[in-house]
């Protein structure tokens, strides 16, 4: 595995996305591609010490080095040198207990699955902020087996979750008025061949996820998407300690940018997809599959683009976004209070990140 010199990296972000380089930093100097990581002048000084006075700075994935937005594009950051590009001395991790150590200083970043993951956190106590949100629609979903053909069919039956029901799943099965009582719920594992194996005759999971891995051991299941049914959700979103970003703003706008760049440069083309899955195979300890985890990135690039709110980047925030998860977590009690959508969403980092509607890059 080589890592590609980064005036590569730059200039292949900038034909994906038509990054916007600021006067002095045209990425097509000769020397670039010479650079040691690390030794940049692709940004001022001053900002470039601000950077620097963030420290050490640790990046939890939300699940292992899957091949997940939010994940995958941060490791390519990393590996390629775009973090070393804007100064930033960034390790990952692989994650556990995210919003827990990221509350404490242990970690400074993460990734969570949903708003709702980051609301119950706050309502725990934790002291973080959402500072990014990739996709505006469910990723969850429930499978069943081909001989499920109505929703309602499920009463009398067992469904399996893992950690808690999710209530985009509570929703949908009311809005279709199944009565959820009449299901018997019991907590499963991470394999999902108990569905098509008999175990239980349901089970919740994520669209780029189970779904994948039965088809590719040949088994046929059917999908219950909750968008289908009205329900309002999102997914994958990034958290920050809030002390930290308090005290290193241009950190924590810079993780970001260089996170979405290489975003941008997985998505340019197939070869460029491969390095970024052999820099995620090389830092699993686990058996990699390199086929699966390519439909995994492409189906969850898919669910984000497809669901890019009009007039809206990559990333952004709000409150009309965050407001159903809360409002579901409030309705099935999963929180104590209600939740405050305002407080728990940092948008200016992101929007900071576009001119013109442009990503910018490097830094201003």
């Amino acid at each position: 595995m080589t890592t590609p010199q980064r005036s590569t990296h730059r200039l292949a972000a900038a034909s994906a996305v038509g990054l916007l380089l600021l006067a002095g930093c045209s990425s097509t100097d000769d020397t670039a591609a010479d650079e040691p990581a690390g030794d940049t002048d692709l940004i001022s000084a001053e900002r470039c010490e601000a950077n620097e006075a963030a420290g050490p700075i640790t990046f939890l994935t939300s699940f292992g080095y899957v091949a997940s937005v939010g994940l995958l594009d941060v490791v390519t950051a990393e590996e390629s040198g775009m973090f070393d590009d804007l100064c930033l001395d960034v390790t990952i991790e692989p994650g556990s207990n995210n919003a827990q150590l990221v509350s404490a200083g242990t970690a400074q970043f993460a990734g969570l699955g949903s708003p709702s993951d980051v609301l119950v956190a706050l309502d725990n106590g934790a002291d973080i902020s959402a500072i990014a949100t990739y996709g505006n629609t469910p990723a969850i979903m429930l499978m069943t087996n081909p001989d499920i053909t109505s929703l309602t069919d499920l009463e009398g039956t067992v469904a399996g979750f893992k950690g808690a029901i999710p209530p985009q799943i509570s929703s949908m099965l009311e809005a279709d008025g199944v009565d959820s009582s009449a299901i018997e719920w019991v907590s499963v594992g991470y394999d999902p061949t108990i569905l098509p194996q008999g175990q239980v005759d349901s089970l919740t999971g994520y669209k780029s996820n189970e779904p994948l891995v039965l088809a590719a051991q040949g088994y046929d299941i059917t999908q219950w998407d909750p968008a289908d049914y009205g329900i309002e959700s999102a997914f994958n979103t990034q958290i920050v300690n809030n002390t930290f970003a308090e005290e290193h703003p241009t950190a924590v706008e810079d993780f970001l940018r260089a996170s979405f760049a290489a975003y941008a440069w997985i998505n340019e083309s197939d070869a460029n997809l491969d390095e970024a899955l052999s820099y995620a195979e090389a830092r699993s300890d686990a058996g990699y599959d390199l086929e699966l985890s390519a439909e995994r990135w492409h189906t969850e690039v898919s669910l984000v683009e497809d669901s890019q709110p009009e007039g809206t980047m990559l990333g952004s925030q709000s409150v009309e976004q965050f407001t159903p998860e809360a409002d579901m977590l409030v309705k099935y009690e999963l929180v104590t209070a209600t939740p405050d959508v305002e407080a728990a969403i940092q948008t200016q980092f992101v929007d900071a990140l576009y001119e013109d509607g442009v990503l910018v890059w490097p830094a201003p």
